[in-house]
């Protein structure tokens, strides 16, 4: 039955995803395509490369949980803090607000200003929750006063919801980047 639910929202949110991603065709359209740039498309293919090295290096060095979560406390707070900012300005944030505001006007500034207002209150007021847990996320707190199961199945839900709008609009940022630096077509940019 649980099973069933999930398989339903899951496709309900690819659907919709996919609806979103249609929409965003016509302001695509609107942009100029570059000449072919085959040292910018050299340049990134090193950057892959190089993140990709990174990434086998770290994950061998990681072995538990508190490991991959915290970096084994082995961090400084200035690297933490750079961790932090990356995950939470983004393509979809910043593409996001600044839709928002050119769709709804000066009106809409309270909404950027509360949006980057509440993030480090967020962070005040989770931060030595969770440390004092021994937690790492906010799932694992809820479960841990909670019944488990349905905890984590909600978690889980809403998290592929949210990501499969978010992805819609990292793909639109992700693509048009693309097409302006490698001067390739959209529809190939965002493959």
């Amino acid at each position: 039955m649980r099973a069933s639910i999930v398989s339903r929202m899951g496709v309900a949110s690819g659907a919709l995803a996919c609806s979103a991603a249609a929409l965003a065709g016509p302001a695509v359209e609107a942009t100029v395509q570059q000449p072919l740039n085959l040292h910018a498309i050299g340049m990134f293919f090193v950057f892959v490369l190089m993140t990709l090295a990174i990434t086998y290096w770290a994950a061998s060095r990681t072995k538990t949980t508190a490991d991959f979560y915290t970096a084994g406390g082995g961090i400084t707070g200035f690297q933490n803090g750079l961790a932090i900012a990356g995950d939470y300005m983004s393509a979809a944030t910043l593409l996001g607000l600044t839709a928002m505001m050119y769709m709804q006007g000066v009106d809409a500034y309270i909404y950027m200003i509360a949006f980057f207002v509440g993030w480090p209150i967020i962070l005040f007021l989770m931060a030595e929750r969770l440390r004092n847990l021994g937690k790492f996320t906010f799932a694992d707190i809820t479960s841990y006063r909670l019944n488990q199961g349905k905890v984590r199945t909600m978690a889980a839900v809403s998290s592929l919801t949210v990501v499969c709008f978010y992805l819609v609009a990292q793909m639109v940022g992700a693509g048009q980047l693309i097409k302006l630096l490698f001067g390739l077509e959209y529809n190939v940019a965002l493959f």
